[in-house]
């Protein structure tokens, strides 16, 4: 791309040169600031934000032939929020405290997430041991999904 100053022909050649310059200058930052937010851009999509808490009053369920269930374990489910990325991913944070007398070893299969169109998955790489009667909070990743988490949940 070639870029031709033109020169006035009143003999003002200076101050009509300055101002292309000015606003050449002007032009090339603008470029420049569209070209830097472009990455910002795509790197937000991997940023986890908290989901909107839904108040879900009914103990409704989804109509489902085998529902996918936490095992029984000793670990009580204090507290959840949901987390999700533009790019799909799904985080829940949790607070969980070990009902049993000993330390217990936490297992994926012992969290279950359920999804707003009725599917569940387990908690993926979930790994801590808990002394008895300890409380921990830990980031759980679900998996990537089109849909959000309604809830995670635990048995006993």
């Amino acid at each position: 791309m070639r870029l031709y100053l033109l020169t006035p022909r009143n003999g003002d050649n200076k101050a009509a040169n300055t101002r292309q310059r000015h606003h050449l200058l002007a032009c090339a930052v603008c470029a420049m600031a569209l070209g830097f937010t472009a990455p910002l851009h795509a790197e937000n999509s991997a940023v986890l934000r908290f989901d909107t808490p839904l108040a879900i009053t009914n103990n409704a369920d989804f109509d489902r032939d085998n529902p996918l269930e936490p095992d029984s374990s000793s670990f009580i489910l204090l507290d959840a929020s949901s987390l999700s990325s533009d790019s799909g991913e799904r985080w829940a944070l949790v607070s969980l405290r070990n009902d049993a007398g000993g330390q217990r070893i936490l297992r994926d299969d012992y969290l279950v997430a359920e999804f707003a169109n009725g599917d569940r998955r387990h908690a993926s790489n979930l790994e801590g041991s808990f002394a008895a009667a300890e409380q921990q909070r830990k980031m759980v990743f679900f998996g990537y999904h089109r849909f959000p988490i309604l809830r995670v949940f635990t048995q006993q």
